[in-house]
């Protein structure tokens, strides 16, 4: 048995692991379908294992082999770990880093940290996901990007995550100036909102009720429709063209509020309400038994940095 272990031949394993068809998992190597059957047989002579039952329709892992999968898997993060590791220390701004950012974070302190972490780190290549959290939180556990910057509710920390809080961003209510709710003078009574449709970045079975009780209405009322949307750009226009209120951070429509074009409901409504002072938490979220890479730990120093700093704190 050789003594040394070839790193492609052994991603070459993981990748058939995964496709379990030769000529996919050829594909994704880059290979011919020969040469990469020559690799796997290569890794197996070297081993002096089977590792893979070759059929005449399929390809299944052998017992050995599926023991040997996972240590084979980490063997291969750990050597793209000292080579993301090393290219950084020999060019000091050099690398990869690849993380998720959530809609509340995109739109507000990421928008002064992502052209600061250009100009200090002009040779790292930046992969940047924006997304609701809950869908970057699979590509955390993927280990497709190293961490991410959500805004959520208060959070349980899921198994495995090491979960740091950021300063919570107050909430508004917005609706166009014209709107028919604002006809009627202030306060504009809480259980008229429901009259019109409601819109927002993500408004989900867990969000609703959470609303209607800051608003001190009960569980049982629904609003004339729902809207959730990823895109901000297209809440504005819907806010701004029709009678949708729009629940959403504060700080991102001021231009809108500036000419008059959108009106903060917020201030209209009963003083007592809850709904005022109301906030969305941001959480910065990583693997708990994962290092982060130096470019990383810069990139949560920033964020870390301008969220207090906009959030007063």
């Amino acid at each position: 048995m050789s003594s040394l272990i070839d790193l492609k031949r052994l991603t070459h394993m993981v990748l058939l692991s995964e496709e379990l068809h030769f000529s996919r998992a050829a594909k994704r190597a880059h290979l011919s379908q020969t040469a990469f059957s020559r690799s796997i047989q290569s890794l197996e002579n070297d081993l002096q294992l089977r590792l893979f039952d070759r059929g005449t329709r399929s390809v299944q892992l052998t017992a050995a082999g599926r023991q040997l999968l996972e240590q084979a898997r980490d063997l291969l993060r750990r050597a793209e770990s000292l080579s993301a590791s090393a290219q950084f220390l020999a060019d000091a701004e050099g690398g990869e880093l690849n993380f998720g950012v959530g809609l509340l974070a995109a739109h507000s302190y990421m928008q002064e940290v992502l052209p600061r972490l250009r100009r200090d780190c002009p040779g790292l290549r930046l992969n940047v996901e924006v997304d609701h959290w809950q869908n970057l939180l699979r590509l955390l556990e993927q280990e497709r990007i190293e961490f991410l910057v959500g805004g959520t509710g208060p959070l349980q920390p899921p198994p495995g995550l090491a979960v740091t809080p950021l300063p919570a961003r107050a909430t508004a209510i917005y609706c166009r100036a014209q709107h028919p709710l604002l006809s009627a003078g202030r306060p504009v009574r809480a259980e008229l909102l429901v009259d019109y449709p409601w819109s927002a970045a993500l408004l989900d079975d867990a969000s609703l009720p959470q609303l209607l009780a800051l608003l001190g209405l009960s569980s049982e009322v629904r609003p004339r429709a729902l809207m959730s949307c990823n895109s901000l750009s297209l809440l504005r226009h819907t806010v701004l063209n029709t009678d949708s209120l729009l629940f959403t951070w504060d700080g991102w429509l001021q231009e809108d509020l500036a000419q008059e074009a959108l009106v903060d409901l917020t201030a209209w409504l009963p003083p007592d309400l809850p709904a005022l002072q109301y906030r969305l938490h941001s959480h910065l979220m990583q693997l708990a038994d994962r290092s982060l890479s130096p470019p990383a730990k810069r990139a949560i120093a920033m964020i870390r940095e301008v969220a207090e700093r906009e959030c007063g704190q």
